[in-house]
Protein backbone atom coordinates (compact mmCIF):
# COMPACT_ATOMS: atom_id res chain seq x y z
CA UNK A 1 0.00 0.00 0.00
CA UNK A 2 0.99 3.84 -0.82
CA UNK A 3 1.81 6.19 2.16
CA UNK A 4 0.60 8.98 0.32
CA UNK A 5 2.39 12.42 1.21
CA UNK A 6 3.96 15.41 -0.64
CA UNK A 7 6.65 14.74 -3.25
CA UNK A 8 10.08 15.87 -2.25
CA UNK A 9 12.43 16.71 -5.01
CA UNK A 10 16.22 17.35 -4.25
CA UNK A 11 19.41 19.31 -5.62
CA UNK A 12 22.21 19.67 -4.89
CA UNK A 13 24.77 22.93 -6.93
CA UNK A 14 22.77 25.69 -8.66
CA UNK A 15 24.97 28.34 -11.05
CA UNK A 16 24.86 29.95 -14.28
CA UNK A 17 27.40 26.92 -15.56
CA UNK A 18 29.41 24.56 -13.52
CA UNK A 19 32.54 25.31 -12.07
CA UNK A 20 35.41 24.48 -13.96
CA UNK A 21 37.92 22.27 -12.41
CA UNK A 22 35.25 21.41 -9.65
CA UNK A 23 35.44 17.46 -8.93
CA UNK A 24 31.85 17.70 -8.36
CA UNK A 25 30.59 19.97 -11.27
CA UNK A 26 28.25 16.99 -12.74
CA UNK A 27 26.14 17.84 -9.59
CA UNK A 28 25.49 21.16 -10.75
CA UNK A 29 21.94 22.18 -12.41
CA UNK A 30 22.07 25.18 -14.47
CA UNK A 31 20.30 28.43 -13.29
CA UNK A 32 18.16 29.29 -16.10
CA UNK A 33 16.85 25.44 -15.83
CA UNK A 34 16.54 25.97 -11.71
CA UNK A 35 14.68 29.02 -12.65
CA UNK A 36 12.12 27.74 -15.09
CA UNK A 37 11.27 24.60 -12.29
CA UNK A 38 10.57 27.20 -10.16
CA UNK A 39 8.33 29.76 -12.23
CA UNK A 40 6.90 26.22 -13.17
CA UNK A 41 5.96 24.92 -9.75
CA UNK A 42 4.14 28.51 -8.60
CA UNK A 43 2.54 29.23 -11.51
CA UNK A 44 0.99 25.67 -11.54
CA UNK A 45 0.00 26.52 -7.82
CA UNK A 46 2.05 24.10 -5.66
CA UNK A 47 2.88 25.37 -2.20
CA UNK A 48 6.24 24.66 -0.72
CA UNK A 49 6.54 23.47 2.70
CA UNK A 50 9.15 21.87 4.94
CA UNK A 51 9.86 18.36 6.66
CA UNK A 52 7.75 19.07 10.01
CA UNK A 53 5.01 19.89 7.82
CA UNK A 54 5.44 17.08 5.10
CA UNK A 55 5.87 14.84 8.40
CA UNK A 56 2.53 15.68 10.05
CA UNK A 57 0.96 14.95 6.31
CA UNK A 58 2.91 11.29 6.13
CA UNK A 59 1.90 10.31 9.52
CA UNK A 60 -1.89 11.25 9.43
CA UNK A 61 -1.78 14.73 11.91
CA UNK A 62 -2.87 16.55 9.19
CA UNK A 63 -4.76 16.24 5.32
CA UNK A 64 -2.28 15.71 2.31
CA UNK A 65 -2.08 18.68 -0.01
CA UNK A 66 -2.27 18.09 -3.10
CA UNK A 67 -0.45 21.15 -4.36
CA UNK A 68 2.31 20.42 -1.29
CA UNK A 69 5.69 19.83 -2.57
CA UNK A 70 9.04 20.07 -0.67
CA UNK A 71 12.48 21.28 -2.47
CA UNK A 72 15.57 20.03 -0.72
CA UNK A 73 19.13 20.22 -1.32
CA UNK A 74 22.43 18.68 0.09
CA UNK A 75 25.71 19.20 0.80
CA UNK A 76 25.53 23.09 2.15
CA UNK A 77 26.87 24.53 -0.74
CA UNK A 78 27.53 27.71 -1.30
CA UNK A 79 25.54 28.16 -4.76
CA UNK A 80 22.74 27.43 -2.76
CA UNK A 81 22.86 30.94 -1.22
CA UNK A 82 24.61 32.96 -3.98
CA UNK A 83 21.82 31.19 -6.48
CA UNK A 84 19.19 29.28 -5.52
CA UNK A 85 17.48 31.09 -2.50
CA UNK A 86 17.43 34.11 -3.75
CA UNK A 87 15.64 32.59 -6.99
CA UNK A 88 13.45 30.25 -4.74
CA UNK A 89 12.79 33.19 -2.58
CA UNK A 90 11.74 35.24 -5.76
CA UNK A 91 8.96 32.85 -6.55
CA UNK A 92 7.69 32.81 -2.79
CA UNK A 93 9.34 29.06 -2.38
CA UNK A 94 10.51 27.43 0.10
CA UNK A 95 13.78 25.08 0.68
CA UNK A 96 15.31 22.51 3.25
CA UNK A 97 19.18 22.47 3.40
CA UNK A 98 21.10 19.22 4.17
CA UNK A 99 24.01 20.18 5.88
CA UNK A 100 27.25 18.51 7.68
CA UNK A 101 28.98 20.45 10.46
CA UNK A 102 32.10 19.52 9.17
CA UNK A 103 31.87 21.06 5.60
CA UNK A 104 30.44 24.55 6.79
CA UNK A 105 32.57 27.66 6.66
CA UNK A 106 33.49 28.70 10.13
CA UNK A 107 32.54 32.57 10.99
CA UNK A 108 29.38 34.74 10.55
CA UNK A 109 30.45 35.64 6.52
CA UNK A 110 27.45 36.95 4.45
CA UNK A 111 28.72 36.89 1.11
CA UNK A 112 27.22 38.80 -2.26
CA UNK A 113 24.25 36.75 -3.68
CA UNK A 114 22.11 37.14 -6.89
CA UNK A 115 19.58 39.61 -4.38
CA UNK A 116 22.65 41.87 -4.29
CA UNK A 117 22.79 42.04 -8.39
CA UNK A 118 19.00 42.48 -8.27
CA UNK A 119 19.24 45.72 -5.59
CA UNK A 120 22.70 46.72 -7.79
CA UNK A 121 24.70 46.44 -5.33
CA UNK A 122 27.09 44.47 -7.32
CA UNK A 123 27.22 42.58 -11.04
CA UNK A 124 26.46 38.96 -12.03
CA UNK A 125 30.30 38.65 -12.74
CA UNK A 126 31.58 39.71 -9.13
CA UNK A 127 29.28 36.51 -7.57
CA UNK A 128 31.70 33.46 -6.29
CA UNK A 129 29.90 30.38 -6.01
CA UNK A 130 32.05 27.80 -5.11
CA UNK A 131 32.55 26.75 -2.03
CA UNK A 132 30.56 26.09 1.35
CA UNK A 133 28.16 27.68 3.30
CA UNK A 134 29.30 29.47 6.12
CA UNK A 135 27.29 29.28 9.51
CA UNK A 136 26.39 33.34 8.70
CA UNK A 137 24.66 32.31 5.91
CA UNK A 138 22.70 29.66 7.09
CA UNK A 139 21.66 31.55 10.11
CA UNK A 140 20.56 34.30 7.35
CA UNK A 141 18.77 32.07 4.99
CA UNK A 142 17.12 30.13 8.51
CA UNK A 143 15.85 33.45 9.83
CA UNK A 144 14.23 34.61 6.61
CA UNK A 145 11.20 32.01 6.79
CA UNK A 146 12.54 30.72 3.34
CA UNK A 147 14.63 28.13 4.41
CA UNK A 148 14.97 25.28 6.97
CA UNK A 149 18.35 23.43 7.88
CA UNK A 150 18.60 19.51 8.63
CA UNK A 151 21.31 17.18 8.97
CA UNK A 152 23.23 16.01 6.35
CA UNK A 153 25.22 13.89 8.60
CA UNK A 154 28.78 14.69 10.26
CA UNK A 155 31.47 14.49 7.39
CA UNK A 156 30.12 13.37 4.00
CA UNK A 157 33.01 11.10 3.93
CA UNK A 158 34.04 7.36 2.50
CA UNK A 159 35.96 4.97 3.72
CA UNK A 160 37.73 1.78 2.46
CA UNK A 161 36.10 -1.39 3.40
CA UNK A 162 38.36 -3.77 2.02
CA UNK A 163 41.32 -4.78 0.25
CA UNK A 164 39.99 -4.90 -3.22
CA UNK A 165 40.78 -2.66 -5.50
CA UNK A 166 38.41 -0.55 -7.88
CA UNK A 167 41.43 1.70 -9.86
CA UNK A 168 44.04 3.46 -9.94
CA UNK A 169 43.93 7.64 -9.72
CA UNK A 170 44.68 9.42 -12.98
CA UNK A 171 42.59 12.89 -11.52
CA UNK A 172 39.12 13.39 -11.84
CA UNK A 173 36.16 12.52 -9.55
CA UNK A 174 37.20 9.08 -8.59
CA UNK A 175 40.18 10.30 -5.96
CA UNK A 176 37.53 12.78 -4.46
CA UNK A 177 36.74 10.90 -1.22
CA UNK A 178 39.91 9.75 -0.79
CA UNK A 179 41.63 13.38 -1.30
CA UNK A 180 39.08 15.00 1.12
CA UNK A 181 40.01 12.12 3.73
CA UNK A 182 43.83 14.26 3.75
CA UNK A 183 41.83 17.46 4.59
CA UNK A 184 42.56 18.39 8.64
CA UNK A 185 38.90 19.41 9.90
CA UNK A 186 40.11 23.29 9.53
CA UNK A 187 40.63 22.37 6.08
CA UNK A 188 37.96 20.71 4.71
CA UNK A 189 35.09 23.91 4.13
CA UNK A 190 37.85 25.07 1.94
CA UNK A 191 38.93 22.29 -0.12
CA UNK A 192 37.06 23.86 -3.14
CA UNK A 193 39.15 26.80 -3.38
CA UNK A 194 42.44 24.57 -3.32
CA UNK A 195 43.63 24.46 -6.74
CA UNK A 196 45.74 22.03 -6.00
CA UNK A 197 42.77 19.51 -4.30
CA UNK A 198 43.99 17.17 -7.37
CA UNK A 199 47.56 17.12 -7.01
CA UNK A 200 47.30 15.50 -3.58
CA UNK A 201 46.81 12.11 -4.55
CA UNK A 202 50.05 11.12 -6.97
CA UNK A 203 48.89 9.70 -9.93
CA UNK A 204 48.74 5.79 -10.07
CA UNK A 205 47.22 5.55 -6.35
CA UNK A 206 45.58 2.59 -5.83
CA UNK A 207 41.95 2.96 -5.17
CA UNK A 208 40.30 0.41 -3.00
CA UNK A 209 36.55 -0.37 -2.68
CA UNK A 210 34.57 2.95 -0.45
CA UNK A 211 31.53 3.30 1.40
CA UNK A 212 29.85 5.90 2.88
CA UNK A 213 30.80 6.14 6.03
CA UNK A 214 27.54 5.27 7.84
CA UNK A 215 27.86 2.11 6.49
CA UNK A 216 31.72 1.64 6.36
CA UNK A 217 33.27 -0.50 8.81
CA UNK A 218 36.57 1.17 8.00
CA UNK A 219 39.87 -0.81 6.95
CA UNK A 220 43.38 0.82 6.90
CA UNK A 221 45.61 -0.25 4.05
CA UNK A 222 49.26 -0.29 4.31
CA UNK A 223 51.36 2.90 3.78
CA UNK A 224 53.99 0.56 2.94
CA UNK A 225 51.93 -0.96 0.36
CA UNK A 226 51.14 2.72 -1.16
CA UNK A 227 54.53 3.94 -0.71
CA UNK A 228 56.06 1.47 -3.20
CA UNK A 229 53.33 1.77 -5.54
CA UNK A 230 54.26 5.33 -5.86
CA UNK A 231 57.29 4.58 -6.56
CA UNK A 232 56.84 1.96 -8.83
CA UNK A 233 54.43 5.29 -10.30
CA UNK A 234 57.45 7.69 -10.58
CA UNK A 235 58.68 5.42 -13.26
CA UNK A 236 56.11 6.45 -15.23
CA UNK A 237 54.54 9.28 -16.99
CA UNK A 238 51.07 8.92 -15.87
CA UNK A 239 50.05 12.21 -17.63
CA UNK A 240 50.17 9.97 -20.88
CA UNK A 241 47.75 7.57 -20.92
CA UNK A 242 49.26 5.23 -23.08
CA UNK A 243 51.73 4.42 -20.42
CA UNK A 244 49.23 3.72 -17.65
CA UNK A 245 48.49 0.22 -19.46
CA UNK A 246 52.17 -0.51 -18.41
CA UNK A 247 51.90 0.65 -14.98
CA UNK A 248 48.96 -0.90 -14.39
CA UNK A 249 50.06 -4.69 -15.31
CA UNK A 250 53.53 -4.46 -12.74
CA UNK A 251 50.92 -2.42 -10.26
CA UNK A 252 48.41 -4.95 -10.34
CA UNK A 253 51.25 -8.02 -10.05
CA UNK A 254 52.53 -5.74 -7.12
CA UNK A 255 49.13 -5.86 -5.35
CA UNK A 256 48.42 -9.76 -5.87
CA UNK A 257 51.72 -10.13 -4.13
CA UNK A 258 50.69 -8.32 -1.00
CA UNK A 259 47.11 -9.32 -1.45
CA UNK A 260 48.42 -12.73 -1.09
CA UNK A 261 50.85 -12.44 2.06
CA UNK A 262 47.72 -10.80 3.88
CA UNK A 263 49.42 -7.36 4.44
CA UNK A 264 47.65 -5.25 2.55
CA UNK A 265 45.08 -4.29 5.63
CA UNK A 266 46.56 -3.59 8.67
CA UNK A 267 44.13 -2.56 10.86
CA UNK A 268 40.07 -2.09 11.24
CA UNK A 269 37.71 -0.48 13.00
CA UNK A 270 36.31 -2.41 15.94
CA UNK A 271 32.03 -2.66 16.90
CA UNK A 272 32.40 -0.34 19.28
CA UNK A 273 34.51 2.55 17.41
CA UNK A 274 32.09 2.08 14.61
CA UNK A 275 29.43 2.64 16.68
CA UNK A 276 31.07 5.56 17.85
CA UNK A 277 31.68 6.94 14.99
CA UNK A 278 28.31 6.19 14.00
CA UNK A 279 26.67 8.50 16.49
CA UNK A 280 29.51 10.90 15.54
CA UNK A 281 27.96 11.24 12.43
CA UNK A 282 24.34 10.71 13.14
CA UNK A 283 23.82 11.85 16.97
CA UNK A 284 26.18 14.63 16.76
CA UNK A 285 25.77 16.33 14.16
CA UNK A 286 22.52 17.27 15.11
CA UNK A 287 23.81 18.55 18.27
CA UNK A 288 25.83 21.02 16.25
CA UNK A 289 23.62 22.29 14.36
CA UNK A 290 21.07 23.17 16.87
CA UNK A 291 23.82 24.76 19.33
CA UNK A 292 24.80 26.94 16.32
CA UNK A 293 21.48 27.47 14.36
CA UNK A 294 19.42 27.66 17.85
CA UNK A 295 16.69 26.20 16.19
CA UNK A 296 15.41 21.97 16.16
CA UNK A 297 16.60 19.35 13.70
CA UNK A 298 14.83 16.32 13.37
CA UNK A 299 15.40 14.65 9.80
CA UNK A 300 18.57 13.28 8.19
CA UNK A 301 19.19 12.92 4.56
CA UNK A 302 22.27 10.13 4.11
CA UNK A 303 25.44 11.24 2.14
CA UNK A 304 24.97 9.12 -1.67
CA UNK A 305 22.09 7.35 -0.63
CA UNK A 306 24.26 4.81 1.65
CA UNK A 307 22.14 3.58 4.99
CA UNK A 308 21.32 1.23 6.59
CA UNK A 309 18.48 -0.01 9.49
CA UNK A 310 20.97 0.42 12.64
CA UNK A 311 21.64 3.90 11.47
CA UNK A 312 18.20 4.74 10.99
CA UNK A 313 17.05 3.20 14.31
CA UNK A 314 19.99 4.95 15.93
CA UNK A 315 18.76 8.67 14.12
CA UNK A 316 15.39 7.74 15.39
CA UNK A 317 16.40 7.10 19.15
CA UNK A 318 18.56 10.34 18.72
CA UNK A 319 15.13 12.19 18.17
CA UNK A 320 15.08 12.71 14.42
CA UNK A 321 11.38 12.41 13.32
CA UNK A 322 12.84 10.81 9.76
CA UNK A 323 15.74 10.41 7.29
CA UNK A 324 15.95 9.71 3.80
CA UNK A 325 14.92 6.70 1.94
CA UNK A 326 18.16 7.02 -0.39
CA UNK A 327 19.38 3.12 -1.46
CA UNK A 328 16.66 1.12 1.01
CA UNK A 329 14.06 2.16 -1.45
CA UNK A 330 11.79 -1.17 -0.24
CA UNK A 331 11.77 1.16 2.88
CA UNK A 332 9.76 3.81 0.73
CA UNK A 333 6.80 2.92 2.41
CA UNK A 334 7.34 3.75 6.02
CA UNK A 335 5.96 6.51 7.97
CA UNK A 336 9.41 7.28 9.34
CA UNK A 337 11.34 7.75 5.62
CA UNK A 338 11.45 10.22 3.18
CA UNK A 339 11.18 9.05 -0.63
CA UNK A 340 12.74 11.80 -2.80
CA UNK A 341 12.79 12.62 -6.35
CA UNK A 342 15.32 14.22 -8.83
CA UNK A 343 14.52 16.74 -11.67
CA UNK A 344 17.45 17.38 -13.39
CA UNK A 345 17.26 15.93 -17.10
CA UNK A 346 20.35 17.42 -18.85
CA UNK A 347 19.86 19.52 -21.58
CA UNK A 348 16.27 18.65 -22.38
CA UNK A 349 14.23 21.36 -24.07
CA UNK A 350 11.50 23.58 -21.92
CA UNK A 351 8.91 22.07 -22.90
CA UNK A 352 10.04 18.05 -22.57
CA UNK A 353 11.08 19.29 -18.80
CA UNK A 354 7.60 20.47 -18.10
CA UNK A 355 5.73 17.58 -19.04
CA UNK A 356 8.50 15.52 -16.89
CA UNK A 357 7.56 17.17 -14.26
CA UNK A 358 4.03 16.84 -14.78
CA UNK A 359 4.31 13.23 -14.99
CA UNK A 360 7.10 12.99 -11.66
CA UNK A 361 4.19 15.15 -9.65
CA UNK A 362 0.64 14.18 -10.85
CA UNK A 363 1.75 10.31 -10.76
CA UNK A 364 2.79 10.76 -7.37
CA UNK A 365 -0.55 11.80 -6.16
CA UNK A 366 -2.04 9.27 -8.84
CA UNK A 367 -3.51 11.82 -11.08
CA UNK A 368 -4.38 10.24 -14.67
CA UNK A 369 -2.76 9.53 -17.24
CA UNK A 370 -0.04 9.79 -15.12
CA UNK A 371 -0.51 7.24 -12.72
CA UNK A 372 -0.97 4.74 -15.40
CA UNK A 373 1.68 5.31 -17.21
CA UNK A 374 3.84 4.96 -13.74
CA UNK A 375 2.42 1.73 -12.80
CA UNK A 376 3.13 0.24 -16.58
CA UNK A 377 6.43 1.72 -16.15
CA UNK A 378 7.14 -0.26 -12.67
CA UNK A 379 5.64 -3.16 -14.34
CA UNK A 380 8.38 -3.12 -16.70
CA UNK A 381 11.20 -2.23 -14.16
CA UNK A 382 9.90 -5.97 -12.73
CA UNK A 383 9.63 -7.75 -15.69
CA UNK A 384 13.31 -6.60 -16.35
CA UNK A 385 14.45 -6.99 -13.01
CA UNK A 386 15.78 -3.20 -12.76
CA UNK A 387 14.48 -2.71 -9.05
Amino acid sequence: MRTLSPPVLYFHSVAPRPFPGWPLRFLTMRLDRFEQQMRYLRDRGYRTIFLDEWAAMRRGEQPVDERAVCLTFDDGLLDNWVYAFPVAKKYGLKITLFVCPELIEPGDHVRPNLEDVWNGRCRLNDLQGLGQLSWGELRHMQASGFADVQSHTMSHAKYPTSDQIRGFYYGGFAGFYPILNTYSLAEKPFYSQDKTFEQRLPLGTPLFEEKSAVIARRKFISPEFHEEITGLAEKYDLTIPEHRPNFERKAKQLYQRWKSAQKLVVGEETAAEYGQRLRYEITQSRQVLEERLQKPVRFLCWPHGDNSLPAHLIALESGYLATTVGKMTAESHRPDRIPRLGTDWGDIRPWWMYRKLDYKLGSHYGRQPYYALWRLNEWKNRLLMRN
